[in-house]
């Protein structure tokens, strides 16, 4: 039997199980985890490079494998990551962009701690190479019908995925390959707090986005129709499969009870799963309708199969264990902690989480995406001004957020100034886009190697 699937006649996965899978049992303290998507790219042109070339990613791998004391993360047999001895892991992205997944930590100052030393290091180790790990949110030296993928077996289903999808798929290459984020997981310890969590994140996401956009289309022979665009990044995301993106969101929003949002989940069939060594496509009908017969070669679903299946979505927030904030871009290296700092000043404090719900109290359901829509685009007069307005709300709110934990000891002082770029871009009303856009025309003078270099990972 392959791993990851049971026979009829084993005990099978029933619908609470799906409910519970969110707060699982001796969950006694609230930590935070951090990821950071970066590319792997050549200085010179800032292209991504291919998993078996010379100084490739699978050289990187091994070459961190042998001096970081991590455990290899396989796929198809192919290596494919590591796990670090501190719980963190390295891991490729589809495209072959590297992710840093920090273990959980009971601080932001502790997790940003870990993760610029994890980064730095692999900065160092790649350099050698030819590699340097470029920050931000998107590989704009890269063109979709030259991206490098991986030899993951999700790749290609998850390609055919999307170009099954018709017209709503058309831009999966592009979501997959070009885009890189950061994100933000947060625990709860009950019900209540889930939701609640769960409702600030979702509203607030969209008015962020707007000011950390940071994903300018640049003029690389694209089409000048995209040169107003502040985020390329959420543009595309908009526009791919509504089921599992924005009209999950909007779906999200309204719900109310932790078995409703175990039933929005399960509407959504699998992509793929699980399957000895690598992953098989999924099959026509929902995941609930698999708790109910099993899959068609006579397997029944666990509980790793439901995890599985969560990672196949991607609303602004993404509800597993943890809630995994998802809408805005990857920042610069400089900036790489205002976008944690804001999600968690203004969601982790229950008197913070209140005041939030009270200043967004008006915002309905088809506001989400219509906030987002505005947060992509990039007018002369920058963001439009209640969303501004709003947001420069929020981030006063996220610094009363981050105050209260360092008060009682949780945070070190040195985590308020994380949200000064933050003021400055809700103030202004312009996102670090228009500064990024003005310095690929001007000092950067439109050469790649020096967006890398402004852009890269310090090697120490």
């Amino acid at each position: 039997m392959s791993q990851g699937l049971v026979p009829h006649d084993r005990p099978c996965l029933e619908f609470d199980d799906l409910v519970r899978s969110f707060l699982p049992p001796g969950k006694s303290e609230r930590l935070v985890g951090i990821e950071v998507e970066c590319g792997l790219v050549r200085p010179d042109s800032g292209r991504s490079v291919r998993y078996d070339e010379p100084g490739g990613t699978r050289a990187l791998l091994e070459t961190l494998l042998d001096g970081m004391a991590g455990e290899p993360v396989l796929e198809d047999g192919s290596l494919v990551g590591l796990r670090l001895p501190d719980g963190a892991t390295l891991t490729l992205e589809m495209a072959g962009a590297i992710e840093y997944s920090s273990a959980p930590t009971a601080s932001l100052t502790e997790g940003l701690r870990r993760a610029r030393e994890c980064l730095t290091e692999v900065a160092r180790v790649a350099a050698p190479l030819g590699l340097r790990l470029l920050t931000g949110g998107q590989l704009p030296f890269d063109a979709p019908d030259g991206i490098r993928w991986t030899p993951k077996s999700r790749t290609e289903i998850m390609r055919r995925y999307f170009a099954g999808l018709g017209d709503g798929g058309r831009l999966g290459d592009q979501v997959m390959g070009l885009t890189l984020s950061t994100q933000l997981s947060l625990d709860a310890l009950d019900e209540a707090e889930y939701l609640d969590k769960l409702k600030v994140l979702l509203a607030v996401s969209p008015f962020l986005a707007a000011i950390l956009a940071n994903t300018p289309a640049l003029d690389t022979g694209e089409a000048a129709s995209s040169n107003g665009t502040a985020s390329r990044r959420m543009t595309y995301w908009r526009r791919i499969d509504p089921a599992r993106c924005q009209h999950l969101t909007a779906r999200l929003y309204e719900v109310s009870a932790l078995a409703e949002l175990a039933e929005t989940l399960s509407d959504l069939p699998m992509i793929y799963r699980r399957s000895g060594t690598g992953y098989v496509a999924g099959q026509v009908g929902s995941f609930r309708q698999v708790v109910r017969e099993g899959f068609e070669d006579g397997t029944m679903p666990t509980l790793d199969d439901w995890k599985t299946h969560l990672r196949q979505v991607w609303p602004a927030v993404r509800p597993r264990q943890t809630l995994e904030t998802r809408l805005p871009d990857g920042q610069a290296w400089e900036h790489l902690g205002v976008l944690p700092a804001l999600f968690l000043g203004l969601a982790e404090e229950p008197a913070v989480r209140r005041k939030v719900t009270d200043l967004l109290a008006d915002l309905r359901t088809e506001a989400l995406d219509l906030i987002t829509l505005k947060a992509a685009e990039s007018g002369p007069d920058g963001i439009a001004a209640p969303i501004r307005e709003t947001a420069e709300q929020l981030v006063m709110l996220a610094d009363q957020g981050l105050a209260a934990r360092v008060a009682d000891g949780t945070e070190s002082p040195e985590v308020l100034g994380l949200l000064d770029p933050a003021r400055e871009w809700a103030a202004t009303g312009r996102p670090p886009a228009e500064a990024l856009r003005a310095a690929w025309t001007g000092p950067w003078r439109r050469r790649p190697d020096r967006y890398v270099a402004a852009m890269a990972v310090p090697e120490d």
